[in-house]
């Protein structure tokens, strides 16, 4: 019964009206300027515009995964930077720590400000030597645009499925 009792006085205090507060009020200065806001320049709507593909024909790596519902399991071709190349790994000196080597992996971007970055897949690093690709240097990559690939798990953008560097084959004929 106590119980029940604190409860009906509590709810009382609860519902109470609160005491009066003064709110300190502020008047305008006459001798001030009157406010001027200045803002710049809205940018046009072509600053929006995401481009698909560069003047050559190739694709943009903005531009493919932003229109990715297209491109997605189809032979692209597509010129960008190495943003980030995988270290080469020796299996044998992988063994003997334990350790198992990953596939060997790229990042392109296209440009310097670009914020949208491309995985490239499906090579090895034999054919980065024998390619002589560099970070920091542009290419046309040739390849299949793909949600996921042997080894690689999904990713929202997608990634390359390595054919070709600058017509440079991945997979040596003989």
């Amino acid at each position: 019964m106590k119980i029940v009792s604190l409860l009906i006085i509590l709810a009382f205090v609860g519902c109470s009206e609160p005491g009066n507060v003064k709110a300190e009020k502020t008047e305008e200065d006459p001798n001030l300027p009157p406010i001027k806001v200045e803002l710049p320049s809205p940018p046009p709507a072509s600053a929006f515009v995401i481009q698909e593909k560069n003047p050559d024909g190739t694709f943009r790596i903005e531009g493919m995964i932003h229109n990715q519902v297209k491109h997605l399991d189809k032979s692209v071709t597509v010129t960008g930077t190495i943003a980030r190349l995988s270290k080469p790994c020796d299996p044998k000196k992988a063994k003997k720590k334990g350790k198992i080597c990953n596939q060997p992996n790229l990042y392109i971007k296209d440009g310097p400000d670009s914020k949208k970055f491309l995985k490239v897949v499906g090579y090895t690093d034999d054919f980065v030597k024998r390619s002589k690709i560099k970070e920091g240097e542009s290419y046309t990559f040739k390849g299949t645009y793909k949600k996921m690939a042997q080894g690689f798990v999904v990713t929202e953008d997608g990634l390359l499925l390595l054919d070709f560097v600058n017509e440079i084959p991945v997979l040596l004929q003989n």
